[in-house]
């Protein structure tokens, strides 16, 4: 199935389902990052942050979707509040990737579902 974008350019759903796997990679690099104390971590943060805004406004069908709001407010907290507990980072990033999850499952099952 293909996804629109914004600039009306066709996007396979695969791609997009694709997409959404790496985030759960990209989620993730942030806790070796805070653990280490890599100075870095709220520039990766506020970069993960654009790139997730950005992909909610390109492609047309997550636009609307209250779950990437979730993910970019995950992430808006944590760049606020970057020297908290890693047990807070923990439990925030695991929680974007259980959401994370949730939007590839959504998405996959919109696709199957406008095959049949």
């Amino acid at each position: 199935m293909m996804l629109q974008t914004t600039q009306d350019i066709p996007l396979d759903d695969k791609v997009l389902s694709n997409y959404i796997r790496n985030l759960v990679n990209l989620f993730f690099k942030i806790l070796p990052i805070r653990e280490s104390g890599e100075p870095s971590l709220k520039t990766y943060m506020e970069s993960l942050q654009a790139e997730v805004l950005g992909c909610e406004a390109l492609v047309n069908a997550i636009k609307a979707d209250a779950m990437f709001l979730s993910l970019v407010s995950i992430l808006q907290f944590l760049i606020d509040n970057v020297g908290s507990d890693v047990t807070v980072y923990k439990r925030e990033v695991f929680k974007a990737i259980s959401i994370c999850n949730k939007l590839k499952s959504r998405y996959a099952v919109v696709a199957d579902n406008k095959e049949e």
